[in-house]
């Protein structure tokens, strides 16, 4: 029987970072440059793919960290590389205490209102003076959401926990940065990089993704991103290995593989202790 396989880009939400095409086994994803213009970002990088090479694995639709690939096969929108159990989920979570949140009068929104993607809505009933006086109806848009933990730095009672899956550092030498030049800025999406009172970038690294755009758009390379781990759901699979040394270093898939081989050995002796009970 023939199967039906479809992938989508969504050109809006797409930035343009390059972890599809980076880690994409058939070099089947291309990238294009920015344009930057009076320091600028004119035209965001954009992504190419190329169909016919592609064998519809879905690789680049686990890792994308902005939603913008999504794969259906025969109508369900699943990666057959991880249907086969050749690839993991990564870790993507976020919980709300709404009993918390529900009983603290005085909340100003701030969850909702520092949303990069508009992802947050709830119902609250207002004072005559437009204070908050109770937290109704909490709503997250968690297919769009980016999980950046913005909310969760926002909440002023801690009713939030975000499970971001990328770990990793952002290093920006500012001596390099052009006078003016805001490229990187208008290219994060979370707002992890702002401009300082001196008109230099500034990072958050507690909000950063580390997709690596900014790094593509800085026109003096004054932008280091490392992605050092991943979270993601238990695999055995080479697929992923070789998609991690990409997206991370050889350092990282030995730290993996040395984890994996304490849990099996952990598994043994388990095992092993049962069997003498």
């Amino acid at each position: 029987m023939t199967r039906k396989y479809i992938l989508r880009l969504n050109k809006d939400l797409c930035i343009g970072c390059g972890i599809c095409a980076e880690i994409c086994p058939k070099e089947a994803i291309k990238e294009q440059p920015p344009s930057i213009y009076n320091g600028r970002l004119k035209k965001k990088p954009k992504i190419d793919i190329d169909i016919g090479s592609c064998i519809f694995c879905g690789e680049c639709v686990v890792l994308c960290p902005y939603n913008a690939l999504t794969m259906t096969v025969d109508g369900k929108e699943i990666p057959v590389i991880v249907q086969n159990e050749a690839f993991p989920v990564l870790s993507r979570e976020i919980t709300v205490n709404e009993h918390a949140c529900y009983f603290k009068p005085g909340c100003k929104l701030e969850c909702k209102d520092s949303c990069p993607i508009d992802g947050i809505k709830i119902d609250a009933k207002l004072s005559e003076k437009g204070e908050v006086t109770r937290v109704s109806n909490i709503q997250i848009d968690r297919h769009s959401c980016l999980y950046c933990k913005i909310c969760e730095s926002n909440c002023p009672i801690g009713a939030i926990h975000v499970t971001k899956p990328y770990q990793g550092s952002i290093e920006i030498d500012t001596t390099l940065c052009p006078e003016d030049c805001r490229a990187c800025v208008d290219i994060c999406r979370t707002n992890a990089i702002e401009l300082g009172k001196n008109g230099k970038a500034v990072v958050s690294p507690e909000f950063c993704l580390f997709c690596s755009a900014c790094q593509k758009v800085c026109p003096k390379q004054a932008i280091n991103v490392k992605r050092q781990w991943v979270f993601h759901t238990d695999v055995d699979a080479a697929a992923w290995l070789t998609a991690l040394k990409k997206l991370t270093s050889h350092e990282t898939v030995m730290k993996e593989l040395r984890i994996k081989s304490g849990k099996k050995r952990l598994s043994l002796v388990q095992r092993r202790r049962l069997d003498v009970t």
